[in-house]
């Protein structure tokens, strides 16, 4: 099911001619199969080809284009409601005929958006949710989406590392000796490029979710109980002018006229201020959030590749502790080798490491009278064979197979290194 980029599918050629236009036409009702529930399905059509989805199916969309491109601002939709919203409005929610017009815009607006996308436009699985016949849910479980790891700072972001379907995965990233930092890690070597971006954009989504936004729903829920309260008003001033006769009544005929004339132009003004103010400063308020995620999810690859160089320089430094191990086990066995060999006679190593002309520790302990372990080496021997035989059966064979894994290891980690930095440069 899964194509790349240039998929040359039937919806792909309809939205690479120009001045193509995606329309949400209608709404229609619909029952769940599984729930009996009934639920709006919104009919799209571009160009020739019409599909139905629901509001759900957007914003899993929405999502899924946001999983498979972390480092890109896909356009927002409009927003749930909340559960006090269904809770107070249940039966009617699906019937607010205001609430479905703007979703309609703003779906539209999305999917209008999406396939202006250099990249996000591209996408096949975008491309499948606009074509007839697909089975949305089937989309969802197949690949990319079912090759994605579950975490995101293990996906392939860098178009030079992805050459394939499953471009989203890379062994290397999915490894268990990768590093995966928490949301609180301080960056050790900040840009302060990105610094100062991330800072600005938070001071701003913060102010326009918390401020702005909540400001604006608050004006306009005011004003349209304004315009229901001079609804109310009008019909009870055109009851008053019933039960008057004469100019009494016309007088309060006309003040209920001028009333149900403010009703209407308030009503006509909330409306307005819905699609050309509170619509645009909601979208603006998601695109901020949006692109405040995209950039936690930098300073995450950031500092993912901080702590994969600290990594790999702890395993340098395991690896030339085993390496001098090593060195000094063969200098060691050498010494070892000599004794048997050449018996009391035998230079140990401190003659074997001693400067020319330099009589050694070991010589001038020689001159010494004779006791018990007086040579150093023959005490080393017998004790590390002691505890060579309690603790390790073939003790070099561990250090060499130790060294050989963490040369592995460094070869591993210093590929996802160079991974991980040219994924964070994409971002």
């Amino acid at each position: 099911m899964y194509k790349n980029a240039s998929c040359g599918c039937h919806i792909a050629h309809i939205l690479s001619e120009k001045d193509t236009t995606i329309v949400i036409t209608g709404v229609q009702t619909q029952s769940d199969p599984h729930t009996g529930k009934n639920f709006l399905a919104y009919k799209i059509r571009v160009a020739d080809v019409e599909t139905k989805h629901r509001y759900s199916e957007f914003d899993s969309l929405q999502k899924a284009l946001g999983r498979l491109h972390p480092t890109l601002i896909v356009p927002p939709i409009p927003e749930k409601h909340s559960l006090v919203d269904y809770a107070t409005l249940q039966a009617r929610v699906k019937d607010d005929l205001p609430m479905v017009e703007k979703r309609k815009r703003m779906l539209q607006s999305f999917l209008n958006r999406v396939a202006k996308h250099p990249e996000l436009g591209e996408e096949h699985i975008f491309h499948l949710f606009l074509e007839n016949g697909v089975t949305w849910s089937d989309v969802l479980h197949s690949p990319p989406f079912s090759l994605l790891p579950k975490n995101p700072l293990q996906m392939v972001v860098s178009k030079e590392l992805s050459h394939h379907p499953s471009k989203h995965y890379n062994a290397i990233l999915s490894s268990s000796l990768m590093p995966i930092p928490s949301p609180t890690y301080i960056l050790k070597t900040p840009d302060a490029r990105f610094e100062e971006s991330e800072k600005f954009t938070f001071r701003i989504a913060n102010y326009m979710r918390n401020n702005l936004d909540k400001n604006q729903r608050r004006v306009i829920r005011r004003l349209g109980e304004l315009a229901n309260d001079y609804a109310e008003l009008g019909a009870v001033y055109n009851g008053f002018s019933l039960n008057e006769s004469g100019e009494v009544a016309n007088a309060i005929e006309k003040i209920g006229q001028a009333v149900d004339a403010s009703y209407t132009e308030t009503a006509r003004m909330v409306t307005t201020l819905e699609g050309e103010v509170a619509e645009p400063i909601q979208e603006h308020s998601q695109f901020a959030n949006i692109i405040k995620q995209v950039l936690k999810f930098r300073h995450m690859k950031h500092a993912q590749v901080e702590m994969i160089e600290g990594s790999l320089e702890s395993k340098k430094e395991t690896l030339e502790t085993l390496q001098e191990m090593e060195r000094q086990s063969r200098r060691l066995e050498e010494a070892i080798s000599r004794e048997r060999t050449i018996g009391s006679n035998a230079m140990d190593i401190d003659e074997i490491n001693a400067p020319p002309n330099e009589p050694s520790e070991a010589s001038l302990q020689r001159n010494q009278p004779t006791r018990s372990w007086s040579n150093p080496v023959r005490m080393i021997n017998a004790v590390g064979y002691s505890i060579q035989s309690m603790i390790d059966v073939n003790p070099e064979a561990t250090r060499r197979n130790q060294i050989g894994k963490t040369k592995d290891a460094i070869d591993m980690v210093n590929r996802s290194r160079l991974g991980s930095i040219a994924n964070r440069k994409a971002v």
